[in-house]
């Protein structure tokens, strides 16, 4: 018998569907969710929709905000404005708020005057305005200064607000400072009256400057090396103080090539000298007088003196003394002494000004050694002698070495028309025979040879013919051109001895 097995099968699972309820939780949160932004949006939109625009001018400058504030305070408190009695608010601060309101801060100010410091607020536009509202009176030198440094009554005050933040007037709320302008310091420098005597002169002054000293550089009073001034320069400005300049004079130092300017007080050229540490020496002197009374732009001149004594020495020349040797033959010389120069000494002083030579004077003088006479022993002999010519022979007691010449009665340089064209010194007719002659060395008179010539006389005279120089004459048309040194024979007689010229010149 057949038998049958059954397996049984695992039933199905059939899926669980959600609770009706509780499907529907999450999308009822969602919904109320985004209603209520929908709602929140509108009522922004609504509120934003119902603001006003204003305009707040800040010192001109405009900056635009919304709002549903109805009075100025409350706008500006909104928007985080501050304001002080002083600032100008228009329309009023408690009024109704208007489309625009406007703002003027009041400018700050520190106020420095007469030892007193003020703050105060301002809406004047210049610092002289402002001094005026303030009841500061200016004196004629009164000085300003703002913020250290000196302006004029037109100076502006500053009205430049502050830099406003990025993003005001743009319906955002930024405070603005209570001072929106930085404080500015104006400071009164008073100017105080003195006195001022300028040498004797009087002059009211007044000065803002603290020292005496500042007060005359203020007024270009100018105060030279040597001026005197009462009380100090450093002495502080009070009102009513007498000021004394007692002046320098200009002088002028000419000194060792050097010019030294200066000023002094002292009354007298020497003072004035012992002052500038100028020293004088026991010969020194000053034009003017070291004791001349000094005036302005005097020029005092040191003159430095210097003596020096000098040693000269001077050579005495020897005299020459001629003396006759009888046993020496004429024109023939012996030195018989020989001369010796002396010697004389002088003692020489020379004064030097600023150096250059004033004077010279021998203060001493004496001969050293005196000088030796030189003695020349010179021939008195006469010795006659022959000579043998081609005329025959002659004696002769002298012979002479002598420069010949010629001439003729038209070379003698005398017209033909002349009285004494063709005469001679001794009247005779220049002719062939005369010779002229200097009567120095050859006496007028005296007969002669020369070797080439012949036998002549000296019987003329000429202003060229000087020493040993002798003049042939001959006949007009038998001129011989003479020009050399010949010897001259002076033939006898012999002259007496004091016509004879022993030594020739």
């Amino acid at each position: 018998m057949s038998s049958e097995r059954v397996i049984s099968k695992p039933a199905a699972r059939v899926p669980e569907l959600p609770h009706p309820l509780a499907r529907s939780r999450p999308r009822a949160g969602l919904v109320v969710i985004c209603l209520l932004l929908v709602a929140t949006y509108a009522m922004r939109r609504v509120y934003i929709s119902t603001q006003r625009e204003i305009t707040l001018f800040v010192d001109g400058y405009p900056l635009s905000f919304r709002t549903h504030q109805t009075s100025v305070d409350a706008f500006l408190e909104e928007i985080g404005v501050e304001v002080n009695e002083a600032d100008i608010v228009l329309p009023g601060l408690h009024a109704h708020l208007d489309d625009q309101v406007i703002i003027e801060w009041a400018k700050p100010v520190i106020l420095e005057v007469d030892g007193q410091t003020l703050a105060r607020y301002t809406h004047s536009k210049t610092v002289g305005d402002f001094l005026l509202e303030t009841g500061v009176a200016l004196g004629p030198r009164d000085r300003i200064t703002m913020e250290g440094v000196e302006v004029d009554p037109e100076a502006p005050l500053s009205s430049r607000p502050k830099s406003v933040p990025r993003g005001v007037g743009k319906g955002k709320a930024m405070p603005l400072s209570l001072n929106p302008l930085s404080t500015q310091r104006i400071v009164i420098h008073r100017s105080l009256p003195f006195q001022l005597f300028d040498d004797g002169v009087l002059t009211t002054l007044s000065t803002i400057a603290p020292t005496v000293g500042q007060a005359l550089k203020e007024h270009g009073v100018l105060i030279y090396l040597g001026d005197l001034v009462k009380p100090g320069l450093g002495t502080p400005v009070s009102t009513g103080m007498r000021v004394y300049i007692e002046r320098a004079k200009p002088l002028t130092i000419l000194i060792d090539g050097r010019r030294i300017v200066t000023r002094t007080q002292t009354e007298r050229v020497k003072e004035a000298l012992e002052e500038e540490g100028v020293a004088l020496g026991v010969r020194d002197y000053t034009i003017p007088d070291r004791l001349t009374p000094l005036t302005d732009n005097m020029t005092v001149q040191v003159m430095r003196v210097k003596e020096q004594f000098v040693m000269e020495e001077e050579s005495i020349p020897f005299e020459t003394v001629w003396r006759p040797d009888p046993e020496l033959e004429i024109d023939h010389r012996r030195l018989a002494q020989p001369g010796e120069e002396g010697l004389r000494r002088r003692l020489i002083r020379i004064r030097y000004e600023n150096g250059q030579e004033k004077e010279w004077a021998i203060t001493n003088e004496w001969v050293a050694k005196e000088p030796t006479t030189e003695v020349i022993a010179y021939g008195g002999e006469i010795v006659v002698r022959e000579l043998e010519t081609p005329e025959g022979s002659v004696r002769y007691w002298r012979k002479i070495r002598m420069l010949a010449t010629s001439y003729t009665a038209a070379t003698s340089g005398k017209s033909r028309d002349h009285p004494r064209y063709g005469i001679t010194y001794l009247g005779w007719k220049a002719t062939k025979g005369v010779i002229a002659v200097d009567p120095r060395v050859i006496n007028l008179g005296t007969r002669m040879y020369v070797p080439g010539y012949g036998f002549g006389t000296a019987a003329d005279t000429g202003g060229a013919i000087k020493g040993r120089h002798i003049d042939l004459a001959y006949d007009e048309d038998d001129l011989v051109h003479w020009f050399k040194w010949v010897d001259v024979y002076l033939l006898e007689p012999v002259p007496p001895p004091e016509e004879i010229r022993w030594i020739l010149p």
